[in-house]
């Protein structure tokens, strides 16, 4: 579980720099282009906080891990079946590793291992 939040977590790091170089270089208004790179700084954050909690071993990290598995499968849905391959390639991925958080993170070998 713990690799799984921490390849999320930098997963998301570097899709956060990439939206904010693009945010910064396109079109978009000033407010817009914030509120994106904010946004994706609160997830990353966010995520590094649940992987923090599992690498200390806190029983209250795994709820927060298991839902965030369930917010990235409904992520991982659409890329997968988008008609560009880098996406499709980039959804199957997160779906396989949202599917085996939801299972380690759903093993009673999993609460037991959390203080």
């Amino acid at each position: 579980m713990v690799v799984i939040a921490g390849a999320e977590a930098l997963a998301a790091g570097v899709l956060a720099v990439v939206v904010g170089i693009g945010a910064l270089t396109s079109d978009l208004e000033g407010v817009v282009a914030v509120a994106t790179v904010v946004m994706w700084v609160v997830i990353v954050g966010a995520l590094a906080l649940i992987w923090f909690g599992l690498f200390r071993r806190r029983r209250a990290a795994r709820t927060p891990f298991v839902l965030a598995q369930l917010f990235a499968l409904v992520v991982a849905w659409p890329l997968a079946t988008s008609d560009i391959v880098v996406e499709t390639v980039a959804g199957v991925a997160l779906a396989v590793a949202a599917v085996v958080g939801i299972v380690l993170g759903l093993r009673p070998a999993a609460r037991a291992a959390l203080a």
